[in-house]
């Protein structure tokens, strides 16, 4: 017996070598998982960031036109152009004036870059959040309200709003549906004679 303990300390750590090895990977895997996570998540998190500015700078800018556009701000006398550029027309609304400055400087006070936190805490971005979404939603509200075409709400077909791609797929009734000769044109309006 005394020769067979003998073996098992001479060899003992050839028979754990599979345990051993698969420690050590496990330790250098998490170690170097997780210096990569920090980078890559630091590195999402910019990208991120980035893109969420860049699209309220973008809202900020309209607000700023939009305002620029107001009637009270445009003077009867100013010509049409100075300097060799060109006034903007004014921004119209058929509801009313008064509601669209109200949403006008609304939109501009909610996507002001002085305002906003550059802190990377919950809080900070939860309120960056909350105001890039009621940005947006001003800025396709008085879209709507002036009757300008908004880019921030595009639907997925190049030069149409939603509303106009929603109308041209409708149905039209029964019968005459089905009797329509097929025209495929690859759009929603190919299954509209469909049994259902």
């Amino acid at each position: 017996m005394q020769a067979d303990d003998g073996h098992e300390e001479l060899f003992g750590h050839v028979l754990h070598l599979e345990d051993q090895y698969y420690r050590e990977g496990y330790h250098l895997g998490v170690a170097d998982g997780s210096r990569s996570g920090r980078i890559e998540g630091r590195t999402f998190g910019l990208e991120k960031g980035f893109e969420k500015f860049v699209e309220m700078g973008k809202l900020h800018g309209k607000a700023v036109l939009w305002e620029a556009r107001l009637p009270a701000t445009i003077s009867s006398d100013t010509p049409a152009t100075a300097n060799g550029t060109t006034n903007l027309p004014p921004l119209q609304a058929p509801s009313g004036n008064a509601r669209l400055r109200k949403h006008v400087e609304r939109l501009a006070a909610l996507s002001d870059p002085n305002d906003l936190s550059t802190e990377n805490n919950e809080d900070a971005v939860s309120d960056f959040d909350d105001r890039l979404k009621d940005a947006k939603a001003k800025a396709t509200l008085i879209s709507r309200m002036a009757g300008e075409h908004d880019s921030t709400t595009e639907a997925s077909a190049p030069g149409q709003s939603g509303r106009e791609t929603a109308l041209r797929v409708r149905r039209t009734g029964g019968s005459d549906v089905a009797n329509t000769p097929a025209r495929p044109t690859g759009e929603m309006e190919d299954f509209v004679g469909l049994p259902r």
